[in-house]
């Protein structure tokens, strides 16, 4: 059957797998004795002539609008026309915005093979890009088609899903020069139609412009049922149709065994309802039983074959039926070029399954459940599940949906697979516990917290062995929550339970297991862990996996101390991400992230904005932790340059967008932590003393910290954090021996755990106390033992950012030719601002408070004005217009009390809004 797009070989194949209808990307095939519509056909000339983005073809059923614009397409090839042409005709099954996307890129195949790839590539994740990235990702590949082409999205009506509407919005606000967009619909769409019109970019078709004039509906009746009607009653007819082509059409069928036609006419009456219930009355009472039961049964299915109908309505001579539709133009319309494939006319198919489930509502079960059994033997997974849906038949959809489970959610097709399992009765649901457990995951893949499906399964598992499914959600839930020892109990019962082929979920089962290992702080485990991420995500070419176990990998460079190493995977992601999937993907963002942590880190502190801005800007756009990250990290930068205000106004950022994140209270606890270091940095020792009181780390033995290293679930990364944090305070009051107590014990963890970056960052802090307590020979020891760990890898910011303790050791460190060319390259890297102690920081850079602060966007904006770039420069560089700019300006003027760009500038380096250096 001509039905299936079957997989290709390779990567282009892999990310296309799930089965495409062909007949849904076909233009209508031509159609003999047509009412030919010239004045319609220029009236969509005028669209294209006039470099209009939008035509929209809008009516009720039945007013030709899917035969007009197919003959206009044909009409173009005939007469030699260059431009090209796509054609998809929606389904309410294409209401999950990944299936749309995949059957939007199919369609644009007929334009040029290959286009869509990054799409196609973006789209194989649990996780989907935000609807921007991917509609950025379609046009700009559709930027570099070389033809010019219209795309033709015919029954666009039973598109409700709103992510696909903002998807086309998108589309259409940034839609290349060389696309023009038709869209036919029985109702207004929910895209920026008044904006269009009011800028002459859309040319329109309704109902009153559809409607059949006299002299058409004469024509028609004549070429269509060999009716020459009296022009009095055809202008009766033509005024109680108002030109409604189906309504006509049905008159003809009603007429051709009727004597009495001027009676006929005399008694048509009524709306539209009303004709064509009345309407499709005679025309049914008119077919044989036969054919009758052939077209109630059968009115249940979005297309039809003579196979397809023979399962369901048991009648073996289904072929001859439809081909007897065929000829009798009765409301069938085929749907390829071999004569295998039809459709039903959407109001008759309506009007049609009205009138069974009147007279044969009992049948209307076993007809879908028929249904779906054709379409799960012919290999269609999506209409077999549909149509078991619509038939009840649960048993069916639990066993279809456990095979394709993985599948699905690989390629991020989350809102379809909930919808199906939201169907399923409680007790249904229930008695298939492996669903709970892919109805938790795609919740988990979808941002939101698996709630009821966990507490299902930790209920049944009390009387039961769990399910290998179910290990896994349990364990990608304890990642999230930071309960390390866990996630790992759970992740090595998965990977015990789950069969080698079952590579989807093993890959999720070791990258937990990979993550927890992590926040244990245990290194070695952690990347071979990751390891098999990379080997099992690149034996399924599952890039996006790939990109992430590599970028996971990097992080452990990084905690290991490998600056360089790390660095160089970092820029492979990035890479690889720009090569395969166009640019925008979730681990790129991870990669971002990183780089701008190490441009910190080497005192580079521009660029870690840009890559950090850079990464927010991705992560804004996916559902994950990754966004309080980043705020955290600028947060470092900022403190890094003075501009405690803007440091300030960035861990609030963090704080709201972490409250935000559902999926896991983590990231509260990394924003509070770094919360408190920035009490510390400020010199606010009390408000630091009181969180470290709410963290019960006041007055702990130094020894219950190895032990909870040892036993306690929680993440010791998040553990050691603290105790770091505390350290800093332990200092900053002068309490160095309790801080050489925590010191030592993190020491001796990190050295077994393999952790040289926190080995490093202890040793400074450890030489800080030992020199505080006047150990001044031990305090030098052990800083000589920091350089030469830190030197290979140019470490910066881990001694900058302790200020002036760690300059006076560097002046030491130089008098004894310890490490000299490193310490003497450190020291000049010193500033005032790293030499003033916390409360002169303070002081300089918060000498006013503002009554309302600048937000992200007006930050940005006041630095593009103190780096000298003009106002239209600056709507250049931020993609926003000039009056966008000019508002902006505006209200940084306001808020800072200020009149020009010069006072705004002087004011913002005064309050540390912008960096002391900046001028």
């Amino acid at each position: 059957y001509n039905v299936i797009v079957c997989s290709a070989d390779g990567f282009r194949g892999e990310l296309m797998s799930t089965p495409l209808l062909l007949t849904k990307l076909n233009l209508p095939p031509a159609r003999q004795n047509l009412v030919r519509r010239e004045r319609l056909f220029q009236r969509l000339d005028a669209g294209l002539a006039q470099g209009h983005l939008l035509t929209l073809v809008c009516a009720p059923a039945g007013f030709g609008k899917t035969t007009l614009v197919s003959e206009w397409i044909y009409q173009h090839k005939e007469t030699g026309s260059e431009r090209k042409y796509a054609w998809l005709t929606c389904e309410r099954t294409e209401n999950d915005l990944a299936r749309f996307v995949a059957y939007l890129v199919a369609a644009l195949e007929k334009v040029e093979q290959e286009v869509g790839e990054s799409v196609l590539a973006a789209l194989k994740t649990t996780r989907p890009p935000a609807i921007s990235i991917l509609a950025t990702l379609l046009i700009n590949e559709i930027t570099r088609l070389g033809a010019d082409f219209v795309l033709v999205l015919d029954d666009f009506h039973t598109i409700t899903a709103q992510p696909v509407h903002e998807f086309i919005t998108y589309l259409v606000d940034h839609q290349p020069p060389r696309m023009h967009l038709v869209v036919i619909t029985r109702s207004d769409p929910p895209l920026p139609l008044s904006r269009l019109r009011a800028r002459g970019q859309m040319s329109e078709l309704r109902q009153h412009e559809l409607a059949f004039s006299l002299e058409e509906s004469a024509e028609f009746l004549s070429q269509t049922a060999g009716l020459e009607i009296d022009p009095e009653q055809l202008a009766i007819l033509e005024s109680r149709t108002e030109g409604w082509v189906a309504g006509l059409q049905l008159a003809a069928l009603s007429m051709r065994k009727i004597e009495d036609i001027p009676g006929f006419i005399e008694e048509f009456s009524g709306g539209y309802d009303y004709i064509a219930d009345y309407l499709t009355g005679e025309v049914l009472d008119q077919q044989t039983d036969e054919v009758k039961d052939f077209l109630l049964k059968t009115s249940i299915l979005e297309q039809l074959s003579a196979s397809l109908c023979e399962a369901i309505t048991g009648q073996q001579d289904s072929g001859r039926i439809i081909e007897q539709l065929r000829q009798d133009n009765l409301f069938i319309l085929p749907l390829d070029y071999q004569g295998e494939w039809y459709r039903y006319h959407g109001l008759f198919a309506d009007l049609l399954r009205k009138r069974l489930y009147q007279l044969n509502p009992a049948d209307v079960l076993a007809l879908h459940r028929g249904a779906s059994r054709w379409y799960r033997e012919h290999g269609m997974f999506h209409p077999a599940v549909e149509h078991a849906l619509e038939g009840r038949d649960y048993p069916a959809m639990s066993e279809l949906i456990e095979a394709h489970a993985e599948r699905i959610l690989v390629h991020g097709e989350t809102g379809t697979f909930l919808r199906w399992l939201e169907s399923f009765p409680a007790e249904e649901l229930h008695a298939k516990p492996v669903l709970v457990a892919y109805q938790g995951l795609a919740l988990m893949l979808s941002g939101q917290r698996p709630e009821k499906p966990l507490a299902f399964l930790q209920e049944i598992a009390r009387s039961e062995e769990s399910l290998g499914e179910a290990d896994v959600l349990q364990a990608l839930y304890s990642v999230m929550k930071g309960d390390a020892a866990e996630a790992i109990r759970f992740s090595e019962l998965s990977l015990n339970k789950l069969p080698e082929e079952r590579s989807f979920l093993r890959i999720l089962a070791f990258d937990s297991l990979a993550m927890a290992h992590a926040l244990l702080g245990d290194s070695r485990a952690a990347g071979h862990a990751f390891e098999q991420v990379a080997a099992l995500s690149q034996e399924a070419d599952s890039v996006i996996m790939t990109l992430a176990a590599l970028s996971n990998l990097a992080g452990l460079r990084y905690q290991a101390g490998e600056l360089h190493a790390a660095a160089d995977l970092y820029r492979q992601v990035i890479e690889i991400s720009r090569e395969r999937l166009g640019g925008r993907s979730q681990p790129m963002g991870k990669a971002l992230l990183g780089l701008g942590e190490l441009a910190r880190e080497w005192n580079d502190l521009e660029r870690a904005r840009d890559y950090l801005f850079e990464a927010a800007d991705l992560f804004q756009h996916f559902v994950d932790i990754g966004l309080p990250l980043v705020y955290l990290a600028l947060s470092r930068v900022y403190i890094a340059q003075g501009a405690w205000d803007k440091a300030q106004g960035i861990l609030d950022e963090a704080m709201r967008s972490a409250e935000a994140t559902r999926t896991t209270p983590l990231d509260d606890s990394l924003t509070e932590l770094m919360g408190a270091r920035f009490l510390i940095a400020r010199g606010e020792l009390e408000q630091a003393e009181r969180w470290a009181r709410s963290r019960d780390l006041l007055d702990r033995p130094a020894g219950d910290i190895a032990e909870m290293a040892e036993h306690s679930s929680r993440a010791f990364e998040m553990l050691q954090g603290e105790y770091l944090t505390l350290v800093r305070l332990y200092i900053a009051q002068g309490r160095s021996s309790h801080a050489l107590e925590i010191l030592e014990v993190l020491l001796s963890h990190n050295e077994q755990m393999g952790q040289m970056r926190r080995v490093i960052e202890v040793l400074v802090l450890k030489a800080t106390a030992l020199q505080q307590q006047g150990e001044t020979g031990a305090a030098i020891q052990t800083f000589a033992k920091a350089l030469a760990l830190a030197e290979p890898e140019k470490y910066v910011r881990t001694f900058l950012d302790e200020g002036q303790p760690v300059a006076r050791l560097l002046y030491q460190a130089l008098e004894r030719s310890i490490s000299a060319s490193y310490a003497g390259e450190l020291l000049s890297q010193f500033t005032e601002l790293d030499f003033l102690p916390a409360a002169q920081k303070l002081k300089s850079g918060m000498q006013d408070q503002l009554v309302e602060p600048l937000s992200l966007r007006e930050i940005e904006v006041l630095e593009l004005i103190a780096g000298g770039l003009s106002n239209r420069e600056i709507a250049e560089r931020l993609h926003i217009t000039l009056s966008t700019v000019k508002g902006h300006a505006a209200n940084i003027y306001g808020k800072l009390g200020v009149n020009s760009r010069t006072q705004a500038v002087s004011r913002a380096q005064r309050m540390g809004l912008l960096p002391f250096e900046q001028n």
